[in-house]
């Protein structure tokens, strides 16, 4: 039986070399000890204990050990019988100091009848990282849990560990009927052994992959979903969890979709966006390259067409450059999408971000090319990093539409401001989009606040699903009008975003008996400053874009008008459908 301070046995006969042996060897211990006797008074204490609670010894010996305890543990007996005994004793400068004690010698090892040797142990260190870790914790699940995206936390092999909120709602479950399925389970069958080895992938890598799969929703709807996903790692460097964000790109895709099928429009977006856009070979040779590669890189199309893709890129991005284009080439993927640096022609290294999409032969299913899209990021880079830095995640949460989870009207406002200041500075495209809920008003008053409440949560995914890059804003400007501003964008591609927005909410087919087509639609005015047309500050670019909303709306509704044309017409007339 181990036998600590509070020990019961009388004080026996014993030698007085003994007990001198013992106080000595208790004196010059190199660990926190001290000898008790049967009444809880301390009879010698070890150097480090004295240096630890800051006492000479005279102070300490002859005294209780409960006069060194916290008032919590310092009972009759004090630190007790047992092992790893959790207290908190009290320094000479008022500080508590966690400790864990146990005995460390018994009646049968020759100690002295009565007495007994206690170790202690400081573990406040220990006690405040478990408490600093607690703490982050609860600060991680708060800020996850007010974020649109949809964020969560799975084992190696595809558990669910951890959703977040939204996460659940994009799935119509509850959080806790999610954790503990699996990501398969919300995967069409065809697309699973791709996402495993996707997943292998990201545990291989060092960073973060992106990913974009289509998932299965409860009743029954597929859609596309990009993520990005990161390794968790332990001090050994094993992967103890993977750490994914989504957002809904089911718009963009359906977009990307219309623009395959009609190859004169992509060509006439291609020649006019602002956008770099490329077709490369099964080689990766470029075959073709618009425009705007004069402005991105300074080169002229002529001099980029036949070299091979990926030879002005960083040496410290070429690698994850060429993993993402063998997956195409290799059918691991249908679509990638890469952050990094690039060469411009005067030597400086700008960020861009390219969207790559395989295209594969009907018959065989091999990639016969890639499509491209490259568009330089290097201001919304610096941007980013500097947001990082200050870390305005938390502050973004409060900026939000309570309702839609869009952006809310201060939020709207202040990157207007930026925006604007940004592109006249450097004399970029800035387009703005001011969308209107066609007959709304009615629509409240005949089917009651809660409807109209949830008709404008779906419009507003539909702005939100709209947003092709971090830089873009939707916002709810007020009532049942929503704003889009998006930095680098000319009008021509401004309008096709809001011409997707309208057939988007139309398809959504939401009753409406007191509208002309029976189900609600929206208007929407484009406006946008040019590279070398900024004039009249952003009071002016709303005020284009109302203008041109005004039109749209006297003009019949459900249409997009340019604030650059006179007649109330999108990029295409919107017909019956």
């Amino acid at each position: 039986m181990m036998t600590g301070v509070g020990a019961s046995a009388p004080l026996g006969n014993q030698s007085g070399e003994t007990l001198f042996d013992f106080e000595n060897w208790v004196r010059q211990a190199p660990s926190m000890l001290h000898l008790t006797d049967a009444a809880g008074r301390l009879v010698s204490v070890s150097e480090a204990w004295l240096a630890k609670l800051g006492y000479s010894r005279e102070e300490a010996v002859g005294r209780r050990i409960s006069d060194f305890l916290a008032p919590e543990f310092a009972g009759p007996v004090g630190l007790g019988n047992g092992e790893d005994l959790a207290a908190q004793m009290v320094a000479k400068d008022g500080r508590f100091i966690d400790v864990l004690s146990s005995g460390v010698l018994d009646q049968d090892s020759g100690a002295p009848q009565g007495l007994a040797v206690t170790a202690i142990v400081d573990v406040t260190a220990m006690k405040e990282a478990q408490r600093k870790l607690a703490a982050g914790a609860s600060q991680y699940r708060s800020l996850v849990e007010n974020q649109v995206e949809l964020v969560s936390l799975a084992t190696v092999e595809g558990e669910f560990l951890y959703v977040n909120e939204a996460h659940a709602r994009h799935f119509g479950k509850r959080a806790e009927e999610i954790v503990g399925k699996s990501i398969f389970d919300f995967q069409l069958e065809e697309g699973r052994v791709k996402l495993k080895e996707h997943l292998r992938r990201v545990c291989e890598a060092r960073g973060s992959l992106t990913n974009e799969n289509q998932v299965v929703l409860p009743n029954g709807e597929v859609r596309w979903t990009s993520w990005t996903n990161r390794a968790l790692r332990d001090e050994f460097g094993e992967v103890t969890a993977i750490h994914s964000v989504g957002r809904d790109i089911e718009p963009i895709v359906e977009a990307e979709r219309r623009l395959k099928e009609s190859e004169a429009r992509y060509r006439l977006l291609a020649e006019h966006s602002t956008d770099m856009v490329l077709e490369l070979d099964a080689d990766l040779r470029r075959r073709y390259v618009s425009p705007a590669c004069r402005e991105i890189f300074g080169f002229e199309p002529e001099e980029l067409i036949g070299g091979t893709t990926g030879v002005m890129s960083h040496p410290e991005d070429s690698e994850r450059l060429a993993d993402a284009l063998q997956a195409l080439l290799d059918g691991r993927a249908d679509r990638e999408t890469v952050v990094s640096r690039r060469r411009h022609r005067d030597g400086r290294w700008i960020w861009v971000e390219t969207r790559y999409r395989a295209v594969r032969d009907a018959q065989s299913g091999a990639t016969t090319g890639i499509i491209a899209s490259v568009r330089d990021i290097s201001e919304r880079k610096a941007v980013e990093d500097r947001l990082a830095e200050a870390n305005q995640l938390l502050e973004a949460a409060a900026r939000e539409d309570g309702l839609t989870g869009l952006a809310n009207r201060r939020t709207f406002d202040d990157a207007l401001a930026s925006a604007y200041g940004r592109a006249q500075g450097d004399n970029r495209n800035l387009s703005l989009i001011m969308i209107d809920v066609d007959g709304f008003k009615p629509f409240n008053d005949r089917y009651g606040h809660p409807a109209g409440d949830e008709c404008l949560r779906r419009i507003g995914k539909t702005l939100a699903g709209a947003l092709l890059r971090p830089g873009d804003l939707a916002a709810r400007y007020g009532g049942e009008e929503f704003a889009l501003l998006l930095p680098d964008t000319d009008e021509l591609s401004a309008a096709v975003i809001a011409e997707q927005i309208r057939r988007t909410v139309m398809q959504m087919e939401i009753k409406h008996e007191g509208a002309a087509r029976r189900i609600m639609t929206v208007s929407a005015g484009v406006a946008a400053i040019g590279r070398r047309a900024h004039e009249g500050g952003p009071a002016a670019l709303v005020q284009s874009a109302d203008r041109a909303l005004y039109r749209a709306k006297r003009g019949g509704r459900n249409a997009v008008v340019l604030a650059s044309t006179s007649h109330a017409a999108g990029l295409i007339s919107p017909d019956a459908a």
